[in-house]
């Protein structure tokens, strides 16, 4: 007669940092030399080993950029965004592969978001210079609207801080009546813009409420 026993349960791979950074490292070595392809490889390796290690993913993300496949760029450095919120490099990388498949309004918002965390990095504002001109490029130049007699609430300001800038940019460039033009690529970058505005507003309503609570 035979038991009827439990069948075993595959074991989870076992994580091993330190030899997914040695594939780290030589994929450091293939970038410098400019065997990207190499680079890949080499991060496919480490990201199998460690799974959790958002260097990798970061790493990754810049070998596709010089591939020019910001697509999977953008899903490593989102990747790597979700191990660490505040990581420097993965949100470079985010707003590159962001301007790089087109998306000129997200990657301009991410870009501000990255030189409000480090005005000292140079490629944050460059990335803010080739995005609105990107943008104007697309659909003509942004004017400013002219200003309106109706006063602004003194708490709708300063909220957004830096990325007030983004937000009155934003509504500028939708108020372009270039833009109103049918057009696939027109259509294409008002879905950006007003995407980009929506998470603005967002951001904008949650920090009003904040000094509410705070009594700011």
């Amino acid at each position: 007669m035979t038991s009827m026993g439990r069948s075993k349960e595959p074991e989870a791979p076992v994580s091993d940092p330190l030899e997914a950074k040695k594939h780290r490292d030589e994929a450091t070595g293939h970038l410098k030399n400019g065997n990207y392809d190499r680079a890949l490889h080499s991060l496919e390796k480490a990201i199998e080993l460690a799974p959790e290690e958002k260097a990798a993913y970061v790493a990754r993300s810049k070998c596709y950029l010089l591939l020019g496949e910001p697509r999977s760029a953008l899903a490593d450095a989102e990747a790597a965004l979700q191990l660490d919120p505040k990581h420097v490099q993965a949100l470079l990388h985010k707003a590159e592969a962001l301007y790089y498949c087109g998306e000129f309004e997200l990657s301009l918002v991410h870009y501000h978001r990255g030189l409000r965390t480090r005005p000292d990095l140079h490629a944050f504002r460059l990335g803010v210079q080739k995005a609105q001109e990107a943008i104007e490029n697309t659909i003509g130049t942004v004017k400013p609207t002219k200003k309106t007699s109706k006063k602004t609430p003194k708490a709708t300001r300063p909220v957004l801080g830096q990325l007030m800038s983004d937000k009155i940019y934003l509504e500028n460039l939708l108020k372009n009546p270039d833009l109103a033009i049918a057009d696939k690529k027109n259509d294409e970058v008002t879905r950006q813009a007003e995407e980009a505005l929506r998470f603005l507003e967002n951001r904008e309503e949650f920090w009003r409420q904040q000094q509410t609570a705070t009594g700011n």
